[in-house]
């Protein structure tokens, strides 16, 4: 086994073991110690894959089946267990649904192997460029998430079920992204809806047990639109190897198996009609809430849309449905975002509707818009898990996650109220990484008039929500006293994983432009050909060029001045004069929607989703009819 197939083992075997051991242990200690050692093992792993793909080129490594031998009996038993538990646990729970999902799931998962002869097909991992960025953000961004959670978890007589799951969630993402052969990432697909499900669940409490059953139900639906899809594939294409997908011109009954992995594409990130899962999932503890919507779970199906895009190419129509789906995601999510007061239900919004607009480039099938989707997913896995952590220290010492209850915090809690300005600065402000995804996804798209409607309208009420947060943040009341960042009392543990997050967040910006020709293009240049330059410092498409180096000191001027000008004195928060009657000044944002609107808008843009996913199955029967 070569070095790189040994780090990609490792990458996923790892923290599989270390939550066994966890389980074992189970005193704090030796939770930590363990915890620790993963992390450490997935970081150093992580960079050394990147470091010899590089030395390859970034040439795709490809291990054969006969290279995993050992771990592929294990696999087949533990995919045929893991659908079998899900039976159990419908039953349990009192759900039909869950239960007859994951009975489906079992016997087409049989007949699939049996079908194959329980053989997998070569290459059963492929760990290309796209691949990389996937286990890169898994492994570095929850590994951030894991040590973050030793001061947050810890008095929660349920650590060791915790970590283990978490442990197990990093481990499951990994080998699902290097997965080339398509029975083998359903059962990575299965562990992490096995891992977000326990999670949701954690606390115990019967909204939390509501919510884990709502998640189980949607996303073991989707499995069966993976499974059936990947029955399908070897029907249509005589292969479950993802890489050997026919590439672009599909049509007929050949465009429904990807339909239906879009489905369940969509299922698993959230997407419309499916994203009532991600908002009730807030209910979990906020490092459960930072690990679904960036290192792991949500990601998952955006990446396959991504992996499978070559074969949407030119796909009559099929790829137009997906972009309209995604795109009308998008839109809703932002518009019901400014609608939201608590900061982790907004940021739930905000998460559903980037990944919305990663897939909708998944339905432009272009290169660029591509390429474009790729740069977002990277970069917003940075900035949401930052804002994510940032939420969990100020309700810590605030006692609340109430946006409005973080009126004035800069004056009290200054190093979180900077990590999540940094967050939101980074998620909507050039010439950050998302900013700079976001400009190149509208170049992509300025043939397409309706996108571009979508995409104005979304991108407007992106600001007005955020900003809205950060007016909070900034405000302050009469009597104020500021404390400085050296005073600031906030744990040493937060103020070093928000602190490697916001460094993160702020250095991989300033580097995009070999982000994007090192990390991103080879990826592309395996099926397109990328129209995007880079010099280093710049960006350039036919639209222009994007001056990235240049924008970010613009930007940081810009703010150490406003810092060192705009500096408040006490006479300026004394009390307001009010002809000698007393009251007390309060600043409250703007909620305009009640929720019975709120909810009748989400009732209507999930109608509106139903009708699209019906037409993303309908249309291919209907092409082959024709």
């Amino acid at each position: 086994m070569s070095a790189g197939e040994l780090l990609a083992v490792l990458l996923f075997l790892v923290p599989m073991i270390g939550a066994v051991v966890v389980l074992v242990g189970r005193s704090v200690p030796v939770i930590k110690v363990t915890v620790a050692a993963v992390t450490v093992v997935l970081a150093l792993s992580s960079v050394g894959l990147l470091l010899v793909l590089a030395s390859r080129s970034f040439a795709p490594l490809a291990i054969e089946a006969q290279a995993l031998y050992p771990l592929s009996p294990v696999l087949i038993v533990a995919d045929l267990a893991l659908t079998a538990l899900f039976i159990i646990i419908g039953w349990r729970l009192r759900s039909m649904i869950i239960a007859a999902a994951a009975a489906l799931n079992l016997a087409l998962t049989v007949l699939l192997g049996a079908w194959t002869g329980f053989s997998e097909s070569d290459p059963a991992m492929l760990i290309d460029n796209l691949a990389l960025i996937m286990a890169l953000i898994t492994s570095l961004v929850g590994s951030v998430i894991a040590i973050y959670s030793f001061r947050y978890m810890r008095e929660d007589p349920r650590q060791p079920r915790f970590f283990a799951v978490t442990l197990l969630f990093l481990g499951g993402m990994n080998a699902a992204v290097f997965s080339n052969d398509l029975l083998w990432l359903f059962l990575f697909w299965d562990v992490t809806t096995l891992c977000s499900f326990l999670l949701i669940a954690h606390d115990g409490t019967m909204e939390a047990r509501d919510a884990a059953r709502r998640a189980l139900a949607i996303t073991l639906g989707g499995a069966t639109a993976f499974i059936i899809g990947a029955v399908l594939a070897l029907e249509q294409y005589g292969t479950l190897s993802i890489s050997d997908f026919p590439v672009a011109g599909l049509g007929g009954l050949a465009l429904l198996p990807l339909s239906l992995l879009a489905i369940a594409a969509f299922t698993k990130s959230a997407q419309l009609p499916f994203q009532s899962w991600l908002l009730r999932a807030m209910v979990a503890p906020t490092p459960v809430s930072a690990l679904l919507h960036s290192a792991t779970m949500v990601n998952l199906g955006v990446y396959l849309l991504l992996r499978i895009s070559p074969s949407i190419v030119n796909a009559a129509a099929i790829n137009w449905l997906v972009a309209l789906i995604s795109g009308a995601t998008f839109l809703a999510s932002n518009i019901l975002a400014m609608t939201q007061r608590n900061a982790k239900r907004v940021l739930a919004w905000s998460t559903i509707g980037n990944l919305g607009l990663v897939a909708m480039c998944v339905g432009i099938s272009t290169s660029l818009a591509i390429a474009a989707g790729v740069i977002l997913l990277l970069y917003h896995s940075i900035s949401k898990a930052l804002l994510f952590l940032s939420v969990g220290a100020a309700k810590e010492g605030l006692g609340s996650e109430d946006i409005e209850a973080m009126e004035g915090m800069r004056a009290k809690m200054p190093f979180v109220s900077a990590a999540l300005f940094i967050g939101i600065f980074t998620i909507v402000l050039p010439p950050f990484g998302m900013f700079a995804s976001k400009w190149i996804i509208s170049s992509a798209a300025l043939t397409f008039p309706l996108l571009i409607f979508l995409l104005g309208v979304g991108f407007a009420s992106t600001l007005v929500y955020y900003f809205k947060w950060v007016g909070n943040i900034l405000s302050a009341a009469p009597g104020s006293r500021r404390v400085t960042l050296r005073a600031d009392p906030l744990p040493a543990n937060y103020k070093w994983t928000l602190g490697s997050l916001m460094g993160g967040a702020i250095v991989l910006s300033a580097l995009i432009g070999p982000v994007i020709r090192y990390l991103v293009q080879p990826f592309i240049d395996r099926h397109f050909i990328l129209p995007v330059g880079t010099n280093d410092l710049n960006i350039f498409t036919s639209s222009g060029e994007f001056p990235v180096l240049v924008l970010l000191l613009l930007v940081g001027l810009i703010f150490a001045g406003l810092a060192i000008i705009v500096r408040p004195g006490e006479e300026e928060m004394s009390k307001p004069y009010a002809s000698g009657e007393d009251f007390d000044f309060e600043s409250r944002g703007n909620y305009f929607a009640s929720e019975a609107a709120v909810m009748q808008g989400i009732k209507v843009s999930e109608g509106a989703g139903v009708l699209l996913v019906v037409l993303l199955i309908a249309l291919p029967i209907a092409l082959e009819v024709m």
